[in-house]
């Protein structure tokens, strides 16, 4: 078994650097602030991260959190460090693709299968939830696409600040392809978010006040059904997938 050093006397080691980057060496649960267990992302192993605090001015051994921000996506959060795992990762600098939204393009079937495959599963929404099975709307969305090598940023307002625009729901949704992704919530803020399979259609992760407690499939053609009906009478607009997020080009 490799021997890791405790991550304190790393982060002391580099000066509580926000320049440096580490390597998960375990799955962890991320939290929305220093003291509460409010998850709002599960992270996985391999997954990169800078130390944002504390720093070396503040640091003392009260602390059982630090604040972490990670590479794939730019989220910010709070994780433990009893249990965190982790090693130093040089990073290497990756010129993005030129035909970047048609490998993405080529990805969207195996996305939508995935999907398909952990709809079948035993699984319930789990607010924060990545890891599965059990996930949360955007949880669902990204790791699917985390999956196939794809970086989109973490929560569904997120997402949809990030894709290519395709139409407002007003508009006819005739245009849409599989693995668009449609957004939901109202003028102030989108809080809900699906991905287009095909014939109207759509995969989402849904909670149990209005939704499947889970993963579904739902419709935005006619229906009698009373929960794609409600998410039909939320739908905000579309976006396309159409690039991976890069820390040293997207806007954090």
């Amino acid at each position: 078994m490799e021997n890791y050093k405790n991550p304190i006397s790393l982060f002391k080691q580099t000066n509580f650097s926000k320049t440096i980057w580490w390597k998960l060496k375990v799955n962890i649960s991320g939290y929305q602030n220093e003291t509460e267990d409010k998850l709002v992302t599960e992270i996985f192993k391999n997954r990169i991260f800078r130390l944002l605090y504390p720093n070396i001015y503040h640091y003392d051994n009260k602390f059982s959190r630090i604040l972490i921000q990670l590479y794939e996506d730019g989220y910010v959060c709070w994780i433990n460090l009893d249990g965190l795992v982790i090693d130093k990762c040089e990073l290497r600098k990756n010129e993005p693709s030129k035909n970047e939204s048609s490998f993405i393009k080529d990805k969207v079937p195996a996305l939508l299968k995935w999907i398909e495959v952990q709809a079948e599963l035993n699984n319930v929404y789990l607010w924060g939830g990545t890891l599965g099975p059990n996930f949360d709307c955007s949880g669902l969305i990204q790791t699917a696409f985390f999956k196939h090598h794809i970086n989109i940023p973490r929560d569904s307002f997120q997402i949809k600040s990030f894709c290519k625009h395709l139409f407002y729901y007003k508009e006819s949704y005739a245009a849409l392809q599989p693995g668009d992704l449609l957004f939901f919530g109202n003028k102030e803020k989108c809080d809900h978010i699906g991905i287009y399979k095909e014939d109207g259609l759509y995969y989402h992760c849904s909670g149990t006040d209005f939704g499947r407690n889970g993963i579904g499939l739902d419709t935005l053609k006619e229906s009698n059904d009373k929960i794609s009906l409600h998410y039909k009478s939320k739908l905000i607009s579309a976006g396309r997938v159409v690039r991976s997020y890069r820390w040293d080009r997207t806007i954090r």
